[in-house]
């Protein structure tokens, strides 16, 4: 239902009280009322062999008043937009006090997009780290080189920096964006953990699309809908017989694209996976806010009340995932409890392999990494 879903858009934006709903009230407005009070003075005539055609929008007193009302209403959300505008730019979340502070992640050697400061700055101001997560590999780095660099410094960022943003500036939420491989954006997400407020943005490469090419706040992202309800598939190796057996499990999270889940199972050597997917696979499908936050609870939802009631040994958690790097970063955040497995593993997914994964443990500021292939340089 396309005309349903306009309308709880709009209601939805409006009800969030944000910079941007003062935008979008401002845009409607100038749209409605422009568009009607130039219809209030629509006049016009057809001839055509002797025949004349006029149309006058003033001809019928009802036409008028309906116009009029329209273009009232289109006035009022434009001034409803420019209250609030002002309203946020002196007390709301553009006002100094309550502007997010940005943590920026790079790891991808292409990875050239502005910082979250620089795209947003009437929201977003710089949190005093910098370039600290600027993680690309450099000429000459190993492997082993580069993933020892990218583990430190979000181990120094978790032990250090995180901890004084929360020191100074814990009145401020945080703003993370992320152009880095999967599990340096969960990572990120696992280290700040759902303690305090964080924003997630995702940078939209898809030049298809008419945001390409810059940073989308998603809680301005509304479509809704998607779900992994009936797209979960369970894989199990050839030595289980009880699931006292296992103590291994992966989680082949395939929301982009597919990856390889019967390699996952034979190669990283867990006993049983949970292939977990969409309907609709594609890239840049999940940019939503709302779509995000359903996902990762179902999720959560499957790792409680399935997977760690039906394997009581299980001591090792293993992920592969496939989708964009603001959910990456929110499921991280809501996978740092004390009751899931001590041992978590995030794995990098290439020419359907893994070659390698960072490790990280529930309330841990540690990052650590290794190889499972020589694909070194």
């Amino acid at each position: 239902m396309p005309n349903l879903d306009v309308v709880l858009d709009f209601g939805y934006v409006i009800a969030q009280k944000r910079l941007s709903s003062a935008r979008y009230l401002m845009k409607v407005g100038i749209s409605v009322a422009g568009l009607f009070i130039g219809l209030g003075s629509l006049v016009g005539s057809f001839s055509y062999e002797g025949f004349t055609l006029s149309a006058d929008s003033n001809s019928s007193p009802v036409i008028p008043f309906i116009i009029n009302g329209f273009a009232c209403l289109g006035l009022a959300s434009l001034v409803m937009g420019i209250l609030l505008e002002i309203y946020e730019h002196l007390w709301g979340e553009a006002s100094k006090d309550n502007r997010a502070k940005s943590i920026d992640l790079r790891s991808l050697t292409a990875a050239k997009a502005p910082t979250l400061s620089k795209s947003f700055p009437s929201l977003i101001e710089s949190s005093g780290i910098h370039d600290a997560l600027y993680l690309e590999a450099k000429s000459g780095d190993t492997l082993t080189e580069w993933l020892t660099r990218s583990t430190e410094a979000l181990s120094k960022f978790a032990q250090e920096d995180l901890v004084k943003i929360n020191d100074f500036e814990s009145d401020h939420p945080l703003a993370m964006g992320a152009l880095a491989h999967v599990p340096h954006c969960f990572s990120l997400g696992f280290l700040v953990a759902n303690r305090r407020l964080v924003h997630y943005y995702c940078w939209n490469r898809d030049s298809k699309k008419t945001e390409k090419s810059r940073w989308i706040d998603c809680r301005d992202q509304r479509t809704r809908g998607q779900s992994i309800s009936g797209q979960v598939n369970v894989i199990q190796s050839e030595h289980v017989t009880t699931p006292e057996d296992v103590t291994k499990i992966g989680l082949s999270i395939e929301l982009s694209i597919p990856s390889n889940p019967q390699n996952f199972l034979e190669k990283i050597g867990v006993d049983v996976v949970y292939q977990i997917g969409l309907k609709n696979q594609s890239i840049g499908n999940l940019f939503s806010e709302k779509e995000q936050v359903k996902i990762v609870c179902e999720i959560r939802e499957l790792i409680n009340n399935e997977i760690l009631t039906h394997y009581k040994n299980l001591e090792e958690l293993h992920l592969s995932i496939t989708g964009q790097a603001s959910f990456i970063m929110r499921l991280g955040a809501d996978m740092n409890q004390n009751h899931l497995p001590k041992v978590i593993k995030v794995y990098h997914f290439e020419n359907q392999n893994y070659p390698w994964y960072f490790e990280l443990s529930p309330n841990s500021d540690s990052v650590q990494f290794s190889v499972l292939t020589n694909e070194e340089g």
